[in-house]
């Protein structure tokens, strides 16, 4: 089967970029695999054909828009592929769509929360939301949804009249695992000036995420500190994080290509965000063996069942909710750890050598409906 995986970054770092590199590495195997995208880590990608689609990068918007022309016009030269493999819209081409988010959610979310967009990302939403309605209501494209929830909202609210399949994402369960905790979470709790006994929870990623939630719960779990791993501007939480007096009691971090010495560090997860079709954080967290709380508005939050896996909150906004679930992960250890156990026994049902198998099925029905 010739294969062309088209994504905007092809790297490890996270999201849909990681989600390539783990099929087009299973997949080079037995495949010809080809994989067009503007940046591009070659590294351990022996066996895999690269070509560059250039894009313009001032902005969000423009970045999608100038990529999608790049890789239209580089897909429609008789190329002759089997399957060209899209990451929502990316390519005009694309037979197979995975949809990784839904950006009308995702926007309805942040404005329900009062979140302040600047004029660029009001621009990104009005210009974005409906190619993506035309996307996924016109495109005769198989699509991936990589949660229930977000298969919903595709039919909802894009009307998508295509095949859906759901595929939750994978996780590296050798890379996230329990042990680090004995190899690391000391070296990297005294770098962090994390006490030995000092209980402490890990919020990753965009802090638009339910960051703001999470340190209005800390500051009525005085048991708990927090740490924050993001690329997002802190100053407004970090204001925030003064005004609540949390003081020492919540560090910040800058992204890192090592976030498992963070997993290893900590003692308990949390993600109360607003949206979200998936949430790799999720799943890394309870691979490490973390007892997670997420919010059941994470599509990640299906594979987990209340006070089993993890602890699931109806409601995002929920502080008095999160300040409960928080407190008693800090204070129940044995709690705490039944959970972690059983977390990281759900995780490793969770391999990217499941979702390529059922990727390739998708591929599979596509060629013989063709045919």
């Amino acid at each position: 089967m010739r294969i062309a995986l088209v994504v905007h970054d092809y790297e490890r770092g996270f999201g849909h970029s990681r989600y390539v590199v783990e099929l087009a590495e299973r997949f080079r195997q037995k495949h010809e695999v080809h994989v067009f995208a503007d940046r591009i880590d070659r590294s351990g990608a022996e066996g895999i054909t690269f070509h560059h689609v250039p894009a313009v990068r001032t902005t969000a918007l423009v970045s999608v828009l100038s990529f999608y022309a790049s890789a239209t016009l580089q897909l429609g030269r008789g190329r002759g592929f089997d399957i060209i493999h899209g990451q929502g819209l990316i390519a005009a081409q694309a037979n197979v769509l995975t949809a990784h988010i839904c950006n009308r959610s995702w926007f309805q979310a942040q404005r329900a929360l009062g979140y302040d967009y600047t004029p660029r990302q009001r621009i990104f939403e009005n210009v974005l939301v409906p190619l993506e309605d035309r996307l996924y209501r016109k495109s005769g494209a198989s699509v991936i949804a990589i949660s229930r929830r977000l298969e919903e909202e595709l039919r909802t609210l894009h009307g998508c009249r295509a095949p859906i399949h759901v595929v939750p994402h994978g996780v590296d369960v050798e890379r996230f695992h329990p042990a680090l905790r004995g190899q690391v979470r000391r070296e990297v709790r005294a770098e962090l000036g994390i006490a030995p006994e000092e209980r402490c929870a890990l919020f990753v990623g965009d802090l638009r995420k339910g960051a703001a939630v999470t340190v209005e719960a800390l500051a009525r779990v005085p048991e708990l500190s927090l740490d924050v791993v993001t690329r997002s501007d802190t100053a407004s939480l970090r204001a925030r994080v003064e005004r609540l007096g949390l003081g020492q009691r919540v560090r910040f971090h800058p992204p890192t290509a090592t976030v498992e010495r963070f997993y290893a560090a900590a003692d308990l997860f949390v993600c109360p965000t607003p949206y979200d079709a998936f949430g790799m954080v999720v799943t890394e967290a309870m691979a490490c063996g973390l007892p997670v709380i997420v919010s059941r508005a994470a599509g990640a939050s299906e594979l987990i069942t209340h006070r089993e896996e993890g602890l699931l909150l109806d409601d995002a906004g929920d502080i008095e909710g999160l300040a409960a679930g928080l407190r008693e992960l800090a204070v129940d250890r044995d709690f705490a750890e039944r959970v972690g156990r059983a977390a990281r026994a759900r995780a490793e049902t969770l391999t990217w050598d499941e979702v390529a198998k059922r990727t390739l099925q998708v591929y599979e029905q596509v060629l013989e409906r063709r045919a």
